[in-house]
């Protein structure tokens, strides 16, 4: 995990690194997601690691959009309103 942060941490040194692992064994299932600050800073790191040697292995770097924080801005403000019943109580 560190050695990933490290390394991408040249582009963005605040850059968030997540693992992804098997649920029961906790192995790394060879691959992460990585959230930079800015679209210039995530297009450098692809244009330097994509196809990169790192640990006697090839990584291959793409671009992923999130929509999880999305989608959990949009679960939190839902649960933030009233629902139907508790609303009708009002009128």
């Amino acid at each position: 995990d560190e050695d990933l942060q490290l390394i991408l941490s040249r582009f963005d040194e605040n850059v968030q690194v997540e693992i992804i692992r098997d649920e029961e064994t906790g192995q790394s299932l060879n691959y992460a997601f990585a959230e930079f600050a800015t679209k210039e800073q995530a297009t450098q790191a692809y244009l330097k690691m994509n196809q990169a040697l790192v640990d006697d292995r090839r990584i291959i770097v793409d671009f992923s959009q999130s929509v999880a924080k999305l989608w959990d801005r949009h679960r939190q403000r839902y649960r933030k309103q009233p629902s139907a019943a508790k609303r009708s109580r009002h009128y």
